[in-house]
């Protein structure tokens, strides 16, 4: 996953995202992960996807995380603007990009993220993508909120016939 604007580059846990008691949990501190459930509709990023794609990552307190860019905690407000893109390549998307464009933010409390319909909306939403991190608060308080953004899909970049752009150059660093 690769967004320019803010320079995040993210690779992802081989295995869906985990959950305990109701809220996702990514495995590790540097690495996304996709969630998927049972007894939810989201699906796995494509550019067939029937609903929302949920893409989940840690943020750090005192250490660096995969979504650190996301979000500024100190200053309390979102990184990412609307219409900034997030390319996002899959196992079945092979060399092309799917590509997704920042429409919507929100911050709510943990609490209240599961029934929020300005994020989740009231039925399918295909083309829409999340993505759900912590915002850190300063000085190591404990975190009581997520900074969600959500993206529509806008298209494939890449190396395929019919692809509307280049695929993006990803800096390495």
């Amino acid at each position: 996953m690769y967004i320019p604007a803010i320079g995040l580059v993210a690779d992802f846990e081989p295995n869906d995202c985990r959950a305990h008691d109701g809220t996702i949990d990514p495995a590790t501190l540097d690495l996304a992960c996709a969630y998927t459930s049972p007894d939810r509709p989201y699906a796995l990023p494509g550019s067939q996807a029937e609903d929302i794609v949920v893409i989940a990552g840690h943020t750090g307190s005192g250490v660096e995380a995969v979504f650190d860019k996301l979000y500024d905690g100190s200053a309390d407000h979102h990184t990412v603007r609307a219409g900034d893109v997030l390319y996002l390549r899959t196992e079945a998307s092979g060399e092309a990009w799917l590509k997704y464009t920042a429409t919507d933010f929100h911050d709510p409390v943990k609490a209240s993220l599961s029934s929020d319909t300005s994020i989740w909306g009231d039925g399918p939403t295909p083309g829409r993508l999340l993505t759900i991190s912590c915002i850190q608060p300063p000085f190591y308080q404990q975190s009581v909120r997520n900074a969600v953004v959500g993206w529509q899909f806008a298209g494939v970049a890449g190396p395929i016939d019919g692809s509307a752009e280049p695929a993006p150059v990803i800096p390495r660093g």
